[in-house]
C-alpha cells in the first residue's frame, strides 16, 4: 500500500448512516473500518452500534463476492479473473470521465470488468435514509457507488453515466474525505482541499454537480477552510436546516451554507485526548454528534457543536472499532426542527406520494411519486386558505419532483394537496417552511 493512501486513510471520512431499522438498533450507524478492531485497512462496511461500538452486522468485507451491477443500465459487471490469462486489455475513457476497461482471455472471451468494490481504501460515503441507500466513492476515483440496502447486501451498483468528478486528480488535495446526505434530500461530498462541493441527487436517475470552491468566512483569520495542517480530512455532517459541518481530523469545526459557499470556522473541539485524530463523525438518535478515531479504539466521544465540548461516551465495554469514517440518518438540531407528528426527513402521506424534507429548509422541496403517471397538479395552501403556489408536473411511474418556492413564501405552517388531471385529489399533508 502506498503511503499517500495511508496518510490519506488516517485524515478520510466517510458519512455513513443509518436507515430507519428496529427501534433496537436505531441508535446506530455505518463504519468503514478494517475487518478487525485495530486494522487500518479500511476496506470493511459495518453496521454498529453507536452507543456500545459494537457490530451488530457485517455489511461489506473485501472477502465477499457482491454482484456488481450498472445502475444506469441494471446489467452486471464482472471482476477480472485471475485464474484466467488475459492476452489483451483496453482502457477508453467515455465522455462523462468514466474508464471502461475491456479485458480479453486467452479463450477469446471479453468481459467489462471493473475494480473491486472498496479497491484499495475508501474515504468518503453517505446514507441516504429515503432510498436507504449506502452511496460512497473509492480514493483516487471520480465513481459514485452504492449498497440498495432494502435489497440486501450482496449487490453493489456502480454509478458510470455520470462521473462524481469532472475534474482531473492531481494529488491527495483532490481526494474526497467528506460525504453525507443533507435535509434538502442531496447528498454533499467536498475534497480535502475545499475546491470542490459536489452535490448528487439519489433515486432512479442520478446528476451530479459540481457547484465549486467553499470560500473562508470574513471571520475565519488564520484557519482556513482549505489548510492541510488544520483543516484536511475528518467528516461531514448536516443539521436540520441546511446546513453542513465540516469537523477535521485536527477536531476543526467548520460550518458551510451550500446556498453561499460560505465555510464559517467555529472553533476547536476541547477535552479530546491529544493523539485522538478525528476521522469520523455522525449524529446519533438524540441529535449529538458521535465521533471516532482511525488509530484509537478505547473510546468514541459525543460532541456538543454549540460548546465544542467532547465528552467520552459511556456504556461502551471493551474496545470499539477505530473507524475511519461514521454517519446515521439522524441530523443535528432535529428536535428542534419537529413541528407536532412531523419529521424532518420525510412525511408519508400515503403508499404513493411523500415529501422530503419536511420542514423545507432553503425554499426546496421533493415531492416523490410511486406507481403514479401522467400529470399531477400540486397547490401551496396557506393557512388562510390561499394558494401561494400552484405547478402542474408530468409523473412517470418513479420520479422525483423538485420544487424551488418563490421568496415571497414566508416561514410558517402550508397544507400541500395533489390532485391528478381529472382533479381527484391524491394527497392533503402539512409542510413546515424555515
Amino acid at each position: 500500500m502506498r503511503n499517500s493512501y495511508i496518510c490519506s486513510a488516517l485524515i478520510a471520512t466517510i458519512c455513513f448512516a443509518a436507515g430507519q431499522n428496529t427501534n433496537a438498533q436505531k441508535n446506530h450507524a455505518y463504519a468503514i473500518t478494517g475487518e478487525t478492531k485495530g486494522n487500518a485497512m479500511w476496506m470493511a462496511v459495518k453496521e454498529i452500534d453507536l452507543g456500545s461500538g459494537a457490530e451488530i452486522r457485517s455489511i461489506y468485507s473485501p472477502k465477499d463476492k457482491p454482484a456488481i451491477i450498472d445502475a444506469a443500465r441494471g446489467i452486471r459487471l464482472q471482476q477480472s479473473d485471475a485464474a484466467m490469462t488475459v492476452t489483451n486489455q483496453v482502457t477508453t475513457v467515455g465522455r462523462n470521465g468514466i474508464a471502461s476497461t475491456m479485458i480479453t482471455y486467452a479463450d477469446g472471451k471479453k468481459s467489462d470488468v471493473v475494480t473491486a468494490p472498496t479497491e484499495s481504501l475508501v474515504a468518503a460515503t453517505a446514507f441516504d435514509a429515503k432510498t436507504n441507500r449506502l452511496y460512497y466513492t473509492p480514493m483516487h476515483s471520480n465513481e459514485l457507488r452504492y449498497f440498495d440496502l432494502s435489497k440486501g447486501t450482496n449487490m453493489v451498483y456502480y454509478v458510470r453515466n455520470t462521473a462524481l468528478k469532472n475534474f482531473q486528480e492531481v494529488g491527495e488535495n483532490d481526494v474526497i474525505t467528506r460525504m453525507c446526505f443533507g435535509s434538502d434530500g442531496y447528498g454533499y461530498a467536498l475534497t480535502n482541499d475545499g475546491n470542490h462541493l459536489i452535490r448528487f441527487s439519489s433515486g432512479d436517475k442520478i446528476t451530479v454537480t459540481d457547484l465549486g470552491s467553499v470560500r473562508d468566512g470574513d471571520d475565519n483569520e488564520n484557519i482556513s477552510i482549505r489548510n492541510m495542517c488544520t483543516s484536511w480530512g475528518g467528516d461531514l455532517v448536516a443539521d436540520a436546516f441546511g446546513k453542513l459541518y465540516v469537523i477535521s481530523m485536527k477536531k476543526n469545526v467548520f460550518e458551510i451554507d451550500p446556498q453561499t459557499m460560505v465555510a464559517d470556522y467555529k472553533g476547536a473541539i476541547a477535552n479530546l485526548p491529544e493523539d485522538f485524530m478525528v476521522n469520523g463523525a455522525a449524529v446519533d438518535e438524540k441529535g449529538s454528534v458521535i465521533v471516532s478515531s482511525a488509530t484509537k479504539t478505547d473510546h468514541y466521544y459525543t460532541v456538543d457543536l454549540k460548546t465544542l465540548q467532547a465528552t467520552a461516551l459511556k456504556g461502551q465495554s471493551g474496545d470499539v472499532y477505530n473507524a475511519s469514517d461514521l454517519a446515521s440518518g439522524h441530523f443535528i438540531d432535529e428536535a428542534a426542527a419537529q413541528v407536532k407528528d412531523n419529521p424532518v426527513a420525510t412525511v408519508k402521506g400515503n403508499s404513493v406520494i411523500s415529501i422530503f424534507p419536511n420542514p423545507v429548509v432553503n425554499r426546496t422541496m421533493n415531492v416523490a411519486f410511486d406507481g403514479i403517471k401522467g400529470k399531477q397538479n400540486l397547490q401551496l395552501v396557506d393557512a388562510k386558505g390561499n394558494i401561494v403556489y400552484n405547478k402542474v408536473v408530468d409523473v412517470a411511474n418513479k420520479s422525483v419532483s423538485t420544487i424551488a418556492l418563490p421568496s415571497g413564501i414566508t416561514s410558517g405552517i402550508y397544507i400541500l394537496k395533489v390532485s391528478d388531471a381529472n382533479g381527484r385529489q391524491q394527497y392533503s399533508g402539512k409542510v413546515v417552511v424555515y
